[in-house]
């Protein structure tokens, strides 16, 4: 099942401020079925958007697990429930971010990736230019 967390799909250059529902449908997993569900962080990184058949980068994050000592938090309600579920959201943000290229602006991603472009070899894949784009987004 594809989420965005996000609350939908956008074209700003950094994560939007993260809804609590992956995190409620989580612990729900674990808390009715007993199922840890593996959340897969996503990014999607588009390449000459303003162009028809603009590309698009896919990469898959390492798989993030509820951990389960948690839940008796998650079912106390209240203030603890929320609390596990804004720590949740904050690892999921964090590993969605580890497969985009963040920055400040649009203008500021096109000088990222013209540099990446000057500065690359031949024949990288799509992974190593990812990990170069985010080294000269730092």
């Amino acid at each position: 099942v594809g989420i965005f967390p996000e609350g939908g799909s956008h074209d700003r250059t950094d994560l939007l401020p993260l809804k609590v529902g992956v995190a409620l449908i989580a612990y729900s997993a674990l808390e009715k079925d007993g199922l840890n569900v593996p959340i897969v962080p996503v990014g999607l990184n588009y390449f000459r958007t303003h162009r028809w058949r603009g590309r698009a980068v896919v990469e898959y994050g390492e798989p993030i697990y509820l951990d389960p000592s948690t839940l008796n938090a998650y079912k106390a309600g209240g203030a603890e429930r929320r609390q596990v579920c804004n720590d949740l959201i904050d690892r999921i943000a964090d590993s969605m971010r580890s497969v985009i290229v963040s920055a400040p602006d649009y203008d500021s991603l096109q000088i990222i990736h013209t540099a990446r472009r000057l500065y690359q070899r031949r024949g990288l894949q799509a992974a190593e230019k990812q990990e170069l784009s985010r080294r000269f987004a730092e």
